[in-house]
């Protein structure tokens, strides 16, 4: 006779309760008295768990089960005795629970996993389910019998999926986060489908920091609620939206028959973002700027995207977008790739090339349109890379983002002091320097002090040296800049304002400035010949020149036509190629001795205000 103990004391789950009566009752095999009298022991335990307890074929049908599962499945208990167990599993399900069936009647080890029930009422109930072979039972596999028990983790699961929901989705805005894009992505390189088109776009709130700064974190987050929710509305799914953090939303487009179909929903998205926004009784305006990255039109013969590779495509259009004016979208091009990457070399070997004594200043001849003699030169940067020159228009700008332009600045302009003084020891005598000043270098609070290093270490006259200075960054603080120029004028140094009519349209500012030169744009000079506009403007600034006492210098002149018209419009100095090119020291002292150029000895400086 068969002894069986049921340790249920041991088991304080209910699942556990569920283990212990089972393996007690998998144990009471043959057909004696006391043999079933313990297993109709273990199966009423299993009923007073009042959870699932069924005994099957192996194939599935079920040839016994508890009151308590009837229960649970929401069928009744006759019903149960006359169907399979695969019936009344979820379909996606029957596969899995068939094959493990299988597994545990053909080896009797015990198999456990969830499974989703089809019930009779409820919807469905999520079972943990326990597969054991009967102890001893030596008869054919498909003749095994099996008992299946199992718990309700239907609330578990659910509270489980509320969960994974949350870790999907941003707090803010209840749009997705960043973890639900990467799942999006993932999806799609998994089942791409030929012909489909999957597209991301990120975007960006343009002027979103101002909000902040004018109206308070807390307007800017409501902005942000909105603005998702307006996203959320205008695509064709709620599921398409995630936001990255800060201002940055992504939009994942699936399905795609087009390019075209993809840009019709940014139009419909850049038109909802341009629409006010109502904000604690402050109508707020804001625009956006997207960049848009593409999948290929058969994704499963392509190396699928990553979630960087996506996000980088999609951020090089973005600020191409900002770059074209804003509230628009750009859609991704490798070349803003190579172009990103040629930056980023060159800017890396802009450090080195500041160790290794790569930049160096070129001087280009400012003239009289008249008699072609040199009253002043420009000092010019130039950057003679190992691999070949690198343009000033390139590098600057490059060196105004990193922060290296203060420190090139500063050079620039203790070197063209000290070439200033060098030529005066030879006998060289030019009357005045003009020397370029970033933007970021005027601003940087040293700068007052670096131009007094400057004079002083290379022991010339103040007045000798006229600083080249944009439209914006004198406008910038005109408060701040009206009392720097002040203070530099109080040294002996002359100003002029670079690149003069493409900036500020106020002109207040040159009367209020101590400025000495108005410089032309070459744009203006390059056009005046074939542009009535381009004409009437120079000579406009010209005699805007001649009526405040400053001094006009045409930029860019390149042909004897531009030259004499000019020279007859009384323009008061040229430079351009039509004289000279920026030339090394040496090349423009050789230039001066051989009688290519000629110095002037008028100082029309003076003509300029004090």
């Amino acid at each position: 006779m068969t002894s069986i103990t049921f340790d249920v004391a041991l088991a304080h789950d209910p699942v556990d309760r569920d283990f212990v009566a089972l393996d007690a009752l998998s144990s009471a095999s043959g057909q004696s008295a006391d043999e079933r009298a313990a297993e109709r022991e273990g199966w009423a335990l299993l009923e007073a768990t009042g959870d699932l307890a069924l005994q099957t074929e192996a194939a599935g049908r079920i040839r016994r089960a508890t009151e308590s599962s009837a229960h649970l499945l929401d069928y009744p208990r006759e019903y149960l005795l006359r169907v399979s167990v695969l019936d009344i599993v979820a379909a996606e399900e029957r596969q899995r629970l068939a094959w493990l069936l299988q597994r545990c009647a053909q080896d009797g080890t015990v198999r456990r996993d969830r499974f989703r029930f089809v019930c009779g009422i409820r919807s469905s109930r999520w079972i943990d389910l326990r597969i054991t072979r009967r102890v001893n039972d030596d008869r054919a596999d498909e003749h095994a019998e099996l008992l299946l028990t199992g718990h309700d983790v239907t609330d578990w699961v659910e509270n489980e999926r509320q969960l994974v929901e949350l870790s999907y989705q941003d707090p803010l805005t209840g749009a997705g986060n960043r973890a639900y894009m990467r799942k999006r992505i993932a999806e799609f390189s998994a089942r791409g489908t030929p012909g489909q088109l999957f597209a991301l776009a990120l975007m960006d709130l343009d002027g979103f920091k101002k909000v902040n700064d004018s109206l308070g974190h807390e307007f800017g987050d409501a902005l942000l609620k909105e603005i998702g929710k307006r996203l959320q509305d205008a695509l064709r799914s709620r599921n398409m939206v995630a936001r990255l953090g800060g201002d940055e939303f992504v939009l994942m487009l699936e399905g795609l028959d087009s390019e075209s179909e993809a840009i019709r929903i940014l139009e419909r998205v850049i038109h909802v973002c341009r629409q006010p926004f109502h904000l604690g009784g402050c109508q707020v305006r804001i625009t956006t700027s997207i960049g848009l990255a593409f999948a290929g039109t058969t994704p499963l013969t392509e190396t699928p995207l990553t979630e960087s590779q996506w996000l980088r495509r999609a951020d090089l259009a973005m600020y191409e977008a900002k770059a074209l004016g804003k509230n628009r979208y750009c859609l991704y091009s490798p070349e803003y790739e190579h172009r990103l990457d040629e930056q980023f070399r060159i800017e890396q070997s802009m450090f080195e090339a500041v160790q290794n004594g790569e930049f160096l200043l070129h001087y280009q001849p400012i003239v009289w349109p008249e008699t072609g003699e040199v009253c002043a030169t420009e000092a010019l940067m130039r950057w003679e890379h190992p691999q070949g020159a690198i343009a000033p228009d390139v590098f600057i700008p490059m060196a105004e983002n990193n922060g290296l332009i203060k420190h090139l600045g500063a050079w620039a302009l203790r070197c063209a002091c000290a070439q200033l003084a060098s030529w005066d020891a030879q006998g060289i005598h030019v009357q005045h320097m003009s020397v370029n000043v970033s933007p970021v270098q005027f601003r940087h609070p040293g700068f007052l002090d670096s131009v007094r290093n400057a004079i002083h270490d290379a022991g010339i006259v103040p007045d000798r040296v006229v600083l080249e200075i944009t439209e914006s960054a004198l406008m910038t603080d005109p408060a701040a800049t009206e009392s720097l120029l002040t203070e530099l004028r109080a040294l002996g140094i002359r100003f002029a304002v670079d690149d003069f009519g493409t900036g500020y349209s106020s002109l207040s500012y040159l009367r209020r400035f101590p400025l000495s030169a108005l410089k032309i744009d070459r744009s203006f000079v390059s056009d005046m010949m074939d542009s009535p506009h381009a004409r009437t403007i120079v000579s406009a600034v010209m005699s805007l020149s001649r009526e405040l006492g400053l001094v006009a210098i045409a930029e860019g002149v390149e042909s004897d036509a531009q030259a004499h018209l000019l020279s007859a419009q009384g323009c008061t100095l040229v430079q351009g190629w039509r004289y000279a090119h920026a030339l090394p020291p040496g090349e423009f002292e050789r230039a001066l001795r051989a009688g290519t150029l000629r110095l002037g000895h008028t100082d029309v400086f003076s003509q300029g205000q004090a």
